[in-house]
């Protein structure tokens, strides 16, 4: 009887280690979808994020996301896209990256006048109310903290990405008698977007769900 106990102590000591040996860790979990106040987008955006080269210490991910205002005074749409070095393992990490995003802003109920000759010749002042479009193309560099945990469920961020001067191209003023154009002033890397100076200190905050596969 005590041998038959010892050999069960045995076989079950030795399963448990065995089971605890092939046991594999759980896979990190790849795709997050998140909202980000202010950030990139400037304004706020909806996001997905995507990590790649998970069996390294430094990982990379590549984010894309939308920004939209759809105001008829400020119409705003805009594509942040970020490449990303994630560092450190488990759930908190260091994150770099750089970004790029191009924005298009139309500024409505534009108090404007604009000069025109009537049938008789005489030059005429008009007053009235336009509108313009403008694009502005800037780079994003990106250092931050990020709460990803690998196993997925809530995704945290809290990133410094201060827009960098890119090109920016400012429309006429539109929606008088003679101010019908589609003509636009380039400017080349003066300006981050419609901030002025080359750079500008802007930060943003993160919130959302890193999807569990089955």
């Amino acid at each position: 009887m005590k041998k038959l106990l010892f050999i069960t102590l045995l076989m079950s000591i030795y399963a448990s280690v065995y089971t605890q040996e092939i046991k594999k860790p759980a896979a990190m979990q790849r795709n997050s979808i998140y909202f980000e106040a202010f950030g990139q987008g400037l304004y706020n955006s909806l996001s997905y994020d995507r990590l790649f080269s998970l069996d390294k210490k430094v990982k990379t991910s590549f984010s894309a996301g939308i920004t939209l205002i759809p105001h008829p005074d400020l119409f705003v749409v805009g594509t942040p896209v970020s490449f990303n070095f994630i560092f450190f393992q488990k759930s908190h990490h260091l994150e770099l990256g750089l970004g790029f995003t191009p924005l298009f802003i139309r500024f409505g109920n534009i108090y404007a006048n604009e000069w025109y000759l009537d049938e008789s010749g005489t030059l005429q002042e008009n007053y009235f109310t336009g509108h313009s479009n403008d694009i502005y193309n800037y780079f994003t560099p990106k250092i931050g903290y990020r709460y990803q945990k690998p196993e997925g469920g809530l995704f945290l961020r809290a990133t410094f990405t201060p827009p960098l001067a890119g090109i920016n191209l400012f429309g006429d003023t539109k929606g008088g008698m003679t101010n019908t154009s589609n003509n636009y002033r380039t400017e080349y890397f003066q300006n981050a977007a419609f901030y002025s100076g080359k750079v500008f200190p802007w930060a943003g905050i993160s919130i959302g769900w890193t999807l569990k596969s089955k």
